[in-house]
């Protein structure tokens, strides 16, 4: 049986392209923060991918609020100086959206064809859905 691997428009490219225009323009304004913003990104990548499960009929599935929570307390431990202020949300706007997207989807994918399920969607099935939100929640604190 195949599996067809659908990307959503609304669900995962388009934060990922919002993701990937911050990610250059925290880049112009603080290229000293590079390591911290890999290291958020790195951070609530690992952290989404343990707490992701496949679940039959469902998909994937995580704690809606683990991602931005992991990506706000990551920011702020890492941008504390007053100089990263403007920054933060850019960082953890980025660092939200990548740990769903990366950790929990793309990281689980073989796990969810070897299930032999017929159509898998990376960004969910909607045009919103828990990589938006993980990115906008985590965005909206820092």
């Amino acid at each position: 049986m195949r599996t067809i691997v659908a990307v959503n428009v609304g669900g995962c490219l388009i934060p990922a392209g919002l993701a990937f225009v911050e990610w250059a323009l925290v880049l112009a304004a603080q290229p000293e923060a590079r390591w911290a913003l890999v290291g958020a990104v790195v951070t609530n990548v690992v952290v989404c991918y343990f707490v992701a499960e496949p679940v039959p009929g469902v998909g994937i599935a995580m704690p809606a609020f683990t991602s931005p929570t992991v990506s706000v307390l990551v920011t702020w431990v890492l941008f504390v100086p007053q100089d990263y202020s403007m920054i933060r949300a850019p960082v953890a706007f980025i660092a939200g959206v990548s740990g769903p997207l990366v950790g929990a989807d793309l990281l689980h994918l073989r796990d969810v064809t070897k299930r032999a399920a017929p159509l898998v969607s990376i960004g969910g099935a909607g045009t919103f859905d828990g990589i938006v939100l993980s990115g906008l929640l985590a965005a909206f604190p820092a």
